[in-house]
């Protein structure tokens, strides 16, 4: 099975009057897994979606992963080449069964006032209905209807501080494998 697996993460305070830019993010990408110039060790649930994939012999793929402090809105330009580099990670991949998302669930970007819901939505026109898409949230999030209608799964913490991000991690992988094996169909 072909597991891809990313993530874009911020909680946008949107009375806030300092823009969250591309240079607030974090990001890690595949080439710099590759290099060795980043690894994983502390990319919690990346680490134990990589782990139970390789103890299924499934194929890991990694897209990108974003993360940035709670600031005000995103920059328009940044989120939009943020998610555009995330989408071009899942079209290399070609065919994939399973995608894992690591999202806040309260980001804002000028123009987006759903960013979570419009990354998912791009990723669901992408894939098409077949592919499995589960997504764990940060307790603090906003459910819309547009994530709802396009993801498959999601799954938030339920601890603060956030203990529970792993646990929440490995069931969100569990439930995606067996919605893409026919054994359970999430509503």
């Amino acid at each position: 099975m072909n597991i891809f697996a990313a993530g874009l993460f911020t909680e946008t305070n949107s009375f806030s009057p300092f823009p969250t830019c591309k240079s607030d993010f974090d990001v890690v990408r595949p080439q710099d897994l590759k290099d060795g110039t980043r690894d994983m060790r502390d990319m919690v649930p990346f680490v134990q979606w990589k782990n139970k994939s390789a103890a299924r012999n499934d194929n890991f793929l990694f897209g990108l992963s974003a993360w940035a402090q709670p600031a005000g809105l995103t920059l328009k330009f940044d989120y939009e080449s943020l998610r555009d580099e995330i989408l071009a990670s899942l079209k290399e991949c070609c065919l994939v069964d399973v995608i894992l998302l690591s999202l806040h669930g309260a980001m804002i970007a000028d123009g987006y006032d759903d960013c979570e819901g419009d990354l998912i939505s791009a990723i669901r026109q992408q894939v098409g209905s077949n592919v499995i898409i589960a997504v764990e949230l940060d307790l603090h999030c906003h459910l819309t209807h547009t994530m709802i209608e396009h993801a498959d799964i999601i799954n938030t913490y339920k601890e603060y501080p956030h203990v529970d991000v792993g646990v929440r991690g490995d069931e969100l992988f569990d439930l995606a494998i067996d919605a893409s094996l026919g054994l359970i169909r999430p509503t």
